[in-house]
C-alpha cells in the first residue's frame, strides 16, 4: 500500500509534468529532439606528454551554443594527470558541433564528452616509407603544408616515449634525413639516438618554410631537456663533444 506521502510525492511530480505533455500535444515539432553531433576537432597531445609516455582519458562538460560552438568548459573527470587535463581543455576549444535541435529550433545545451589521450605506436620501417613518400611529393611540387607535414611526421619520432626509443632507430633515421643533417651525427650513429638530427633536417633543407622557424624553437626546448639526458647515457667527453657539436650547429643559424 502507498503511503500519503509517498502519493502526494508522485502526484506533485505529475502535476509538474502536465504542462510539458499538454505542449508537446500542442506542438508536435517539439516533441523531436536532435543532440549534437561532434563534425571537427583536432586533437592537442602535447610533446611532452608523448614523450613521457602520458596516457588518459578526460570527461569534460562541453556548453554548446545555437551554432554548434563551444561557450563553456568543465572538467567533469581528471586523467589524475595536469598536462593531459589542461590539454583536453584546450582539445575542446577546436571542437564544432552540429546545433542541437528542439523541433527546428537551434538551442543551447550541455553535453559531456570525453577526450581520450592514447599514443600510437611507430613502426619505423611504416614511418620510414612515409617519410620518404612525402619527400618525393615535396621535390616534385613544393608546398609549405607539405613540408609541414614532413615536420609533424619527424615529431612522432621524436617525442616517442623514450622508454620505446632503441639505438637502432639510428638506421631508419640515417636513411631519412639529408646528408648535411647526417654529418652532425659521425661518430655518434652507433651511440646514442640520432633525433636532434631530424630538427636540423627540415631547418637545412627547407631554410625558408615556416616549419624551419618551428623547428629551430622547438628544438632549443627539445634540447635543453636532452642535454641531461646525454650526459646521463654517454662518457663524459662523447657528452661534452655532441653536446657542443649541436650547440654550434643552432648558433649557426
Amino acid at each position: 500500500m502507498v503511503s500519503d506521502r509517498v502519493y502526494n510525492t508522485l502526484l506533485n511530480k505529475i502535476r509538474c509534468l502536465l504542462p510539458i505533455i499538454f505542449l508537446f500535444t500542442l506542438c508536435p515539432s517539439k516533441r523531436h529532439f536532435y543532440a549534437p553531433v561532434l563534425l571537427e576537432y583536432r586533437i592537442v597531445y602535447p610533446d611532452i606528454a608523448r614523450q613521457l609516455g602520458l596516457e588518459g582519458e578526460v570527461l569534460l562538460a562541453i556548453l554548446v551554443n545555437e551554432k554548434g560552438r563551444v561557450e563553456q568548459v568543465r572538467l567533469l573527470k581528471s586523467s589524475s594527470n595536469t598536462i593531459l587535463d589542461s590539454a583536453a581543455l584546450e582539445t575542446a576549444q577546436t571542437f564544432l558541433f552540429s546545433p542541437a535541435l528542439i523541433g527546428d529550433k537551434p538551442v543551447r545545451i550541455w553535453v559531456n564528452l570525453p577526450v581520450e589521450f592514447k599514443f600510437e605506436e611507430i613502426k619505423p620501417d611504416v614511418w620510414l616509407s612515409s617519410v620518404r613518400e612525402l619527400q618525393k611529393t615535396i621535390d616534385r611540387k613544393y608546398k609549405e603544408s607539405l613540408v609541414m607535414d614532413l615536420y609533424k611526421l619527424y615529431k612522432k619520432l621524436i617525442f616517442s616515449p623514450r622508454k620505446t626509443i632503441e639505438l637502432k632507430v639510428n638506421d631508419y633515421i640515417k636513411l631519412a634525413v639529408r646528408e648535411k643533417a647526417a654529418q652532425l651525427w659521425a661518430g655518434y650513429w652507433d651511440l646514442y639516438p640520432a633525433l636532434p638530427v631530424l630538427f636540423f633536417d627540415i631547418i637545412y633543407q627547407y631554410p625558408h618554410s615556416y616549419a624551419r622557424f618551428v623547428a629551430e624553437e622547438e628544438f632549443k626546448g627539445f634540447f635543453e631537456q636532452e642535454k641531461s639526458i646525454i650526459r646521463n647515457s654517454l662518457p663524459q667527453v662523447s657528452a661534452d663533444t655532441i653536446i657542443i657539436r649541436l650547440s654550434n650547429a643552432l648558433g649557426n643559424l
